[in-house]
């Protein structure tokens, strides 16, 4: 079974004309993600457009303070889309608005799995980057591939939802990013800190791998969340986020594996894990990929992260997640993408649903090798 390719947005200039050239492309895609959410808050917790509004024009300066470049691009989205900046402002926090309202226990089980193999265990010996994407399947129209080619900074390709500036992709710098959303009992969704989508476009735009980190750990987070950052010299580090800390893993023999639970910030009296007492996929789904991947240690290539996202260990909640017929609305978490990226080659590997039954194809956009 194929399926069919992602539009892809290529955008160049300065922040709001890159961002008015992407909002006009993607004006109706934009436009309907921008209803299916508001009308999910509103379904879900009788949430209101105008107080969702109000708290993302608070954290317009917030965005400004953390990266100017970036509010500039989301103020020509707004423009090019006919949207206000707040309603795209909304999208790119769409993470934080669904934690703080409650998504987690409202929700079913679900998550992602993220990936990374380094140079000494691959086949090639090139770093690789993947992760499998699982949310309502109700937004897998709405995704694009963004390509970037931005003045002063790296180019940037990335799969978000249409109007967001960034969710997993990699950069002409040989950065590279995934993300897990993970839930505490701290988290809050206040004005005091960048959204973690936009968070996600800051690592991307680094021009080294301290700049990527930094683009996370200089910020004060109210949320919880996970980053998975890479680069091509052969390097991993993984970020977990809290509002009272940052843990760090590294690799081990070459492998770097997250799901959706903390692995560091444990037996804490000031933060309970909400996820890993609610949904015990999470736990099993990190170390199953480990183990996926540890016996072609040294020869690791793309095939091997294709068949780790096609594993069905404990289905439906597996890696590669399908509807469970035993729930129903909002606890339907499917895998709607999984990537594959080889920052050394600057190739991306894309599959649209449900990896087991869609082939990957590949992606090498020019733009990556203009570093």
């Amino acid at each position: 079974m194929t399926s069919p390719r992602l539009p892809v947005i290529s955008v160049k200039g300065k922040p709001f004309d890159c961002g008015q050239q992407y909002g006009t492309r993607a004006r109706e895609l934009i436009r309907r993600n921008v209803d299916t959410y508001f009308d999910m808050w509103h379904t879900l917790w009788g949430a209101g457009r105008p107080d969702i509004l109000k708290q993302c024009r608070d954290l317009v300066p917030v965005i400004g303070e953390y990266d100017a470049g970036i509010l500039e691009e989301l103020e020509g989205v707004a423009r090019g889309a006919d949207l206000s900046l707040e309603e795209i402002v909304a999208l790119n926090a769409r993470y934080e608005i669904n934690l703080a309202r409650g998504i987690v226990p409202f929700s079913g089980s679900g998550g992602c799995t993220s990936v990374a193999a380094l140079p000494q265990v691959t086949k090639d010996g090139h770093t690789l980057l993947g992760q499998s994407w699982d949310w309502l399947p109700r937004f897998q129209e709405f995704n694009v591939i963004l390509e970037v080619e931005q003045t002063g900074r790296p180019n940037v390709v990335t799969q978000p939802e249409a109007g967001n500036l960034a969710h997993r992709g990699m950069n002409s710098a040989g950065v590279g990013v995934c993300f897990n959303g993970m839930a505490s009992s701290r988290d809050r969704f206040e004005a005091q800190t960048p959204p973690c989508l936009i968070m996600m476009r800051g690592i991307l735009n680094a021009e080294n791998f301290s700049q990527a980190l930094k683009a996370v750990l200089g910020t004060r987070a109210t949320v919880s969340g996970n980053f998975l950052i890479a680069h091509r010299d052969g390097a991993a580090i993984d970020l977990e986020v809290s509002p009272v800390d940052t843990g760090l893993l590294y690799p081990e023999g070459g492998i770097l594996t997250h799901s959706n639970h903390f692995l560091t910030l444990t037996n804490r009296e000031d933060l309970t894990d909400i996820i890993k007492s609610l949904y015990p996929d999470t736990i099993y789904r990190g170390h199953r990929a480990r183990q996926l991947l540890e016996p072609d240690q040294g020869n690791i290539d793309v095939g091997s992260f294709q068949r780790l996202f096609r594993d069905h260990f404990s289905y439906p909640q597996s890696i590669c997640r399908h509807l469970d017929d035993r729930v129903e609305g909002i606890m339907q978490w499917t895998t709607l993408f999984s990537m594959i990226m080889d920052l050394e080659e600057r190739a991306l590997y894309i599959s649209e649903g449900f990896p087991c039954q869609n082939d990957y194809y590949k992606l090498t956009p020019e733009s990556l090798r203009e570093d």
